[in-house]
């Protein structure tokens, strides 16, 4: 598709209040109010079914971080008009600590925020310095090998190269 087509296709600027009030989930009255509404909310999606059991294993078991997972999880819940954000915000650190205690109860290893990631990925400047240092010990110089005589008509005599 051209670059002008994408542009002619795009939606016009105030095209998102265009659409009848209520039609979105989050302009309706959320189904949850409190707190230990969603408490139990969280903890019948998390633990409710086998299959959605199975796939919170999955995504812990593949190093997303625990605080991330909460979020995607009540980020969607607000947009699906199950419950408010500040609900969801204070519902937060519940939702973590269950994901830690299914990921605790079958020994699934798990980071609980993307600061772990970058404290076991950096390298410190005494340690970046010594590894430079190493190399540079290392390096050996290429070792020329002496080449033939260039030849021919157009060739430059040798005293002339250097």
């Amino acid at each position: 598709m051209p670059a002008d087509a994408a542009f002619v296709n795009a939606p016009i600027p105030g095209m998102s209040l265009t659409s009848e009030p209520g039609n979105r989930p989050w302009e309706n009255p959320p189904n949850l109010v409190s707190v230990e509404d969603a408490m139990e909310f969280y903890t019948r999606r998390i633990l409710g079914t086998p299959e959605n059991y199975d796939q919170v294993l999955d995504i812990i078991e593949s190093g997303l971080p625990i605080r991330n997972i909460a979020n995607i999880l009540m980020k969607t819940s607000v947009m699906e008009g199950y419950h408010t954000i500040d609900v969801g915000i204070l519902v937060l650190p519940v939702v973590e600590e269950l994901l830690m205690s299914v990921a605790d109860m079958h020994d699934v290893s798990y980071v609980e925020t993307i600061d772990e990631v970058f404290k076991e990925n950096v390298v410190s400047r005494r340690q970046a310095r010594l590894a430079v240092q190493e190399l540079k010990k290392e390096r050996v110089q290429p070792k020329v090998e002496p080449t033939e005589q260039p030849k021919g008509l157009m060739a430059k005599p040798q005293d002339m190269v250097e």
